[in-house]
């Protein structure tokens, strides 16, 4: 079985020199691609750990996502502010349940 993902740079850098493991560059689409998967990845293990370091893991991913579509950490936050402003936060606590359907 083969096991690959995006790492943090350190990280690429410390398995550079191991044994066993293969490690390589990517950019443009690639690295765009790969960065939403790892924004999934970090938010599932958010979602399961709570923790504040998966939560600066996902943010880490998700800036750098942002910085190769033009875009910056606040241009995100203005679009949520927006957001927020027309169609209110999570703070309320309501959850929806669709009695016919079996996926949202």
């Amino acid at each position: 079985m083969v096991c690959w993902k995006l790492v943090r740079n350190g990280i690429g850098r410390e398995l550079e020199s191991q044994e066993g493991v293969a490690v390589y560059r990517v950019s443009g689409g690639e690295l765009e691609a790969l960065l939403r998967a790892k924004i999934v990845e970090e938010a599932m293990e958010l979602a399961e750990s709570g923790s504040l370091e998966e939560a600066a893991d996902l943010l880490e991913a998700l800036r750098e996502w942002l910085r190769l579509r033009g875009l910056a950490l606040e241009d995100a936050l203005r679009a949520a502010d927006e957001k927020r402003r027309q169609r209110g936060g999570f703070s309320g606590g309501y959850v929806a349940v669709w009695l016919d359907r079996e996926v949202c």
